[in-house]
């Protein structure tokens, strides 16, 4: 990160400290974590957007403009479009963003209200006059979309009522048309139940450095996943999550961001149960047949389960446990683990060598360019009340374990414009989880919200009750048997 960069960074934050502490009534200050966490979207320096629109909000707030990171928009695509805001006034409680994309053509409208970490976190309602507020959301056009184009609005409301755009620019229902996207190839798409995600993932010429934080310039040509999406049917997930990927001559690269308010993760050994609390987690199966697949979690602690199936769930209960992914991580928690405090969420990378895809020991080359894995992406989640989930591809049923719904990645060659070097893979000692012991202790109304023990036949989200365990085994069911 350049010198200018971190003082930018610095100043955001401290300017975004200054306005949380001035916030009243009943909208609660953020915690140190989240403000870090949204402090590269506030600024006192007026943006240049790619795509200039000033419209003002009833005298209160101005859209400035917009960037798009594509100018054709195709279904199954994930499109940046980053909205640029200045704030003339103070709005009070209550006031969030929303964001549509309709297709016209069939009277369709996408909710995107939610999408993206500045809205989740710092809301119209925490914006205090005289900064720039940088609005980014990932939009993934449904692989069903059948419009000629995606008209984008968006505006500001509250509960009953959405706030008055000037110049009477707005249509019938309130909103603002901010852009027009076309859509080609749109007519020719079948509403098929089928469709998956496909991803191409580009070769990379030098490794990441595996520090949690995605900030390494080689990330930068890696390809975004969709957000991730509700695991039955692909509607608007509870948790907020994407990933990138990349690979080269030894390892497949993953990353995965994921937005999450309490940060659970009380296992601390090798294998532990990770899927009870929070956790990304990566299935894949190399030749698309359904067989022979691997699962891969990692927990905000950076702590590893890993096993392989010869298919769908066999053996039970959980596979190949000895399978040793020889995964290398790295992991960045935006907030205190197992604590009261409220967190922003975390970011995982792993590093998975091609060699540990072998099923007899010889050699396993890497994926030649051209060549489909098939594979999904999950996270789990614990709140106070209950397990969350949201995955890449859908799944139609409560099972993660559905080879035939896995998405496609695609793998590619190196984009032209990426320097290349032959430095070694490196992993941020300072990013890494300290040597694992059993952890602080938790408050009495945390603890009764965790799962503090070894578990044995524990249910997988989706899996069938388990045979009962050996003579003297413990079980423990969750009330939250399957998502």
């Amino acid at each position: 990160m350049s010198a200018s960069m971190r003082s930018f960074m610095r100043c955001a934050f401290f300017l975004l400290a200054g306005s949380v502490a001035a916030c009243t009534g009943d909208v609660a200050p953020l915690t140190p974590a989240q403000r870090q966490a949204v402090a590269a979207y506030v600024s006192k320096v007026p943006p240049s957007p790619q795509h200039r629109l000033d419209i003002d909000f009833n005298g209160k707030v101005k859209l400035l403009g917009y960037d798009l990171d594509r100018e054709q928009w195709r279904p199954g695509e994930t499109m940046r479009v980053t909205w640029h805001w200045q704030v003339l006034e103070s709005l009070g409680e209550g006031w969030k963003l929303f964001t549509h994309i309709d297709d016209v053509d069939n009277d369709r409208t996408l909710n995107q209200d939610g999408n993206g970490t500045l809205r989740w976190l710092y809301g119209p309602e925490r914006w205090r006059p005289g900064t720039y507020i940088r609005d980014p959301q990932d939009l993934h056009l449904p692989e069903d979309w059948a419009g000629s184009s995606a008209r984008l609005y968006t505006g500001i409301w509250r509960e009953g009522e959405r706030l008055d755009v000037a110049d009477d620019v707005s249509d019938a229902k309130g909103r603002m048309l901010a852009a027009t996207v076309p859509t080609p190839g749109s007519k020719d798409v079948g509403r098929s139940e089928d469709a998956v995600p496909k991803l191409v993932v580009v070769q990379t010429k030098r490794p990441p450095k595996l520090d949690g934080s995605l900030i390494d310039p080689v990330w930068s040509f890696a390809n975004t996943t969709r957000a991730f999406v509700e695991t039955l049917e692909g509607g608007v997930a509870p948790v907020q999550a994407s990933a990138k990927l990349l690979w080269d001559k030894r390892y497949l690269y993953v990353g995965v961001d994921v937005q999450d308010g309490l940060l659970r993760a009380s296992h601390t050994e090798r294998d532990d149960h990770l899927w009870e609390q929070d956790c990304v987690e990566l299935m894949l199966d190399p030749d698309g047949d359904g067989k022979n697949y691997f699962e891969i979690q990692i927990s905000p602690r950076g702590v590893v389960f890993d096993t392989r199936y010869d298919a769908r769930r066999v053996p039970q209960p959980f596979g190949h446990t000895d399978w040793d992914s020889r995964v290398r991580v790295g992991v960045s928690p935006r907030g205190n683990l197992d604590d009261k405090e409220a967190d922003a969420g975390y970011t995982v990378e792993m590093a998975i060598p091609w060699q540990a895809f072998s099923l007899d020991g010889d050699p396993h080359p890497p994926p030649a360019i051209g060549a489909e894995w098939r594979a999904n992406l999950y996270v789990m989640d614990l709140t106070a009340e209950r397990q969350r989930a949201a995955a890449w591809s859908s799944l139609g049923i409560g099972d993660f374990h559905v080879p035939r719904r896995f998405g496609i990645l695609a793998f590619e060659g190196s984009p032209k414009e990426m320097v290349g070097t032959n430095g070694p893979l490196q992993i941020s000692a300072d990013r890494m989880p300290k040597e694992l012991g059993r952890g602080p202790a938790l408050e009495s109304d945390v603890k009764d919200t965790m799962i503090r023990k070894r578990v044995i036949n524990r249910r997988h989200p989706g899996e069938p009750t388990p045979k009962p365990p050996s003579r003297g085994a413990q079980t423990l069911e969750s009330s939250e048997a399957a998502h």
